[in-house]
């Protein structure tokens, strides 16, 4: 019998996008709310000011990161594993965020000097693209010396997969059906890490699935 079928994520969500949302999330409100207090003409200039790539603006925004990492370590929701590869990646996205806003900015600044839009607008899509390069890079280093805590609760859900179809005692037909139709994602692996009885929490989410056959 075939009990080798592994359970898969459903849907991967990468750290590049949400890293960088955190970042400029916050610059984006605030230019929205100085346009419907002060109007168009100063918020160009305050944009400017508010986006530039100064050490403060990028060390604050990573502390913040940094901050909820701590945080979901000390409640112990993540490993000292993962928070490790937390702050490789804050770090990655800090420099990566920084070397690419200021090639976006500077690539354009020759011709469109007196375009702020455009400076901005070049800022953010270097910044998103050398941050997302930096944070593939990180991921495929670090991921040939560490595991996540989600890659480590996918294995001990297979694990318990294993044993639910042995003593189902299913053919290789069933396994494959089952498994096909059984759904994991990220947040079921980060909720599964911070279970006190990690069995009793997987066993309730896949018996149901052993019940339909």
């Amino acid at each position: 019998m075939n009990t080798q079928r592994r359970l898969s994520l459903s849907k991967k969500k990468g750290f590049g996008g949400k890293g960088l949302a955190k970042l400029i999330v916050p610059k984006l409100a605030t230019m929205v709310m100085n346009l419907v207090t002060i109007g168009p003409r100063v918020i160009l200039r305050s944009a400017f000011q508010l986006l530039r790539a100064n050490i403060w603006t990028r060390l604050i925004s990573t502390i913040v990161i940094v901050f909820f990492d701590l945080y979901s370590f000390a409640r112990k929701k993540i490993s000292l594993k993962q928070l490790i590869i937390n702050l490789i990646l804050s770090t990655a996205l800090l420099f990566g965020g920084t070397i690419g806003w200021v090639f976006g900015t500077n690539s354009v600044l020759a011709v469109v000097a007196e375009n702020t839009f455009i400076w901005i607008l070049a800022g953010l899509i270097g910044a998103g693209v050398v941050s997302a390069i930096f944070n593939i890079v990180c991921c495929k280093i670090l991921g040939r010396f560490l595991k996540s805590d989600v890659e480590n609760m996918l294995d001990f859900i297979n694990s318990e997969f294993d044993l639910l179809v042995l003593e189902h005692e299913l053919s290789d037909e069933q396994i494959d059906a089952l498994a096909s139709s059984i759904e994991i994602d990220d947040k079921v692996c980060i909720n599964c890490f911070s279970k006190a009885d990690k069995k009793k929490y997987v066993k309730e989410i896949l018996q149901p699935y052993f019940d339909k056959f």
